[in-house]
């Protein structure tokens, strides 16, 4: 199901952007672009369900205040609240939620290439010839690929796969109808000297062993580290933007607080040990982000938006008086 929904779509659409630009970096970063103009809607509708929330937190602060004592009065008196302004304390979250889905979807695309942007017909016996006809070609430079089988190249070397072709190319081809020229398994990795089908760990792998004979794999750790930074001036951004306010009281405040830890950390993991591809999606995520965070808040303060916080009324039960 997720595959249907999520990823197969992804591919199409990442597929249609290279065969426009023959280039795997600028599909994704095109690909990035359209996502985020998708997502546009529920962006400006996050960024005023903040603004209220933050609104509303002097009403709040007051409440905590006056039913400090009895926690399940506070639930009530905070859920009324809420409930009166139209505010949900997950609405804010709804982009960020929604970005996750699409990063595992992205992953499994930039994973395997040739499923899902060159569309292999991977039960065609010549498809099968053509992978063990290009693992016995580069010969060692298979790796630990070297002995598996077509099936298990197919479902985890994809990249490799591809790397191949584009070295062996199409002579003595086993795929049907392709003769001469550049293979159609062979993706243009390159962007700006750097190889987007490699994971910067394996600069990191270099370094210890005291290789930089390769400056563009040790180049790849500028993926990670603009990526980091990215998204932490992505967040002071938002938080800035959104008017949050550095207070150990307000819960909007201390859950901003634990993602300024959590999210550097994930994307450092994430950016480091999986296909540089993936990490420059997170760079130019973060990048439009901030371009998109700027231009709404300026726009809702120039349009004048009032937000107005409304209190939830008391009601008041008027006792009837009984006849003697």
């Amino acid at each position: 199901m997720f595959e249907v929904c999520i990823t197969r779509p992804l591919g199409w659409i990442i597929q249609l952007i290279y065969n426009l630009v023959s280039n795997y970096g600028l599909a994704i970063i095109l690909f990035t672009i359209i996502v985020k103009l998708i997502l546009l809607p529920l962006t400006i509708r996050s960024q005023r369900a903040m603004r209220k929330t933050q609104k509303i937190q002097p009403l709040l602060a007051e409440i905590q205040q006056k039913y400090a004592n009895d926690k399940e009065k506070l639930q009530r008196e905070m859920t009324k609240l809420y409930k009166e302004n139209n505010v949900s304390m997950t609405g804010g979250c709804l982009p960020m939620l929604l970005q996750f889905p699409i990063l595992i979807g992205l992953y499994q695309v930039i994973q395997k290439p040739l499923s899902y942007i060159v569309g292999v017909n991977w039960s065609l016996e010549s498809v099968t010839n053509e992978i063990i006809r290009l693992r016995d070609a580069v010969g060692a430079a298979a790796g630990n690929l070297a002995g598996q089988a077509a099936d298990m190249i197919q479902k985890s070397g994809q990249l490799q796969l591809s790397q191949w072709a584009s070295h062996v190319g199409t002579s003595g081809t086993a795929l049907e109808g392709v003769s001469g020229g550049v293979h159609p398994w062979a993706l243009n990795f390159n962007f700006m000297g750097l190889d987007l089908s490699h994971a910067p760990s394996t600069a990191l792998g270099n370094i210890f062993r005291g290789d930089f004979s390769d400056v563009a794999v040790i180049a790849l750790l500028l993926i990670p580290v603009i990526a980091v930074v990215a998204s932490i001036f992505s967040t002071k951004i938002t938080q800035m933007q959104s008017g949050q306010k550095n207070d150990d009281n307000n819960q909007a405040a201390q859950m901003s607080k634990s993602m300024n830890f959590i999210m550097p950390l994930m994307t450092a993991f994430f950016t480091v040990t999986l296909p540089a591809g993936l990490g420059l999606y997170w760079i130019i995520s973060s990048v439009v982000q901030i371009v998109q965070q700027i231009a709404i808040n300026y726009f809702l303060e120039r349009k004048g938006e009032e937000i107005v916080v409304r209190i939830p009324e008391k009601k008041i039960k008027h006792g009837k008086k009984r006849k003697k």
